[in-house]
Order: C-alpha cells, then structure tokens, then sequence
C-alpha cells in the first residue's frame, strides 16, 4: 500500500465534457451567424494566420494607394480568467443560452480543476 496511488477520472470526465461543450457552443454560434467575420481564432477552418494576413494585406493596400494608416494592438491578458460568473451568465443569456448558474459552476469547476492539475 506504500505505493498506491488513486486514479481520478475526472480529468478525464472533463475533457468529454469539454469536448461536447465546445461542439454545442460551435454548433450554436455558428447556426445562429453570431460570430463576427473577423472571429479568427477557435472556429473551425478558419486561422489565426488569415487574420495575420487580412492586416498585412490592409495594410499594404493603404501604403501603395499613399493613405495614412494606424493600429491599436490591446493584449487582453486572461479574459476568461478575470470574468466573474455573472458577467459570463448574462452573456451567455444574451447570446441565447440557457442551463442557469449550475451550467456556469461546473464549466468553472471543471476548468479551475484541469488548470490546478496541469500546474
């Protein structure tokens, strides 16, 4: 008994549930056309570099056609981290998706758990 060590399915438990979750949410958003075309990241076939590419291409546009050009770059660190369960409850009402506080707490439950896991 020096050596047993316990094997917690919850990790696993929450990926299932993290994969459903993510596949829902997609299908939900995408069937509703609430994502904004510039939505790069987390959709599926569309790249983080296709917005790379959409600036450069703007940008270069504008240089050779001689106009003026400026950016503002935000680095928003952590959002996700930083919501409080009720911010992330309204939104999640407006954007048409019900399941109430007990939704919200295992989606935090489950994320807080696997992120003390992987540290």
């Amino acid at each position: 008994m020096a050596n047993y060590r316990s094997i917690s399915l919850l990790m696993v438990f929450s990926k299932v549930l993290e994969k459903a979750t993510h596949s829902r949410l997609s299908q939900h958003l995408h069937m509703n056309n609430t994502l904004v075309r510039e939505q790069y990241s987390f959709r599926k076939g569309i790249l983080t570099e296709d917005a790379a590419f959409r600036l450069t291409d703007s940008a270069l546009k504008s240089i050779n056609q001689k106009m003026h050009g400026g950016g503002i770059f935000c680095d928003i660190a952590k959002p996700f981290d930083h919501a409080t369960h009720a911010i992330l409850l309204v939104k999640l009402h407006f954007y048409g998706i019900w399941g109430g506080w007990r939704l919200v707490q295992v989606l935090f439950s489950l994320q807080t758990e696997s992120w003390s896991e992987k540290t």
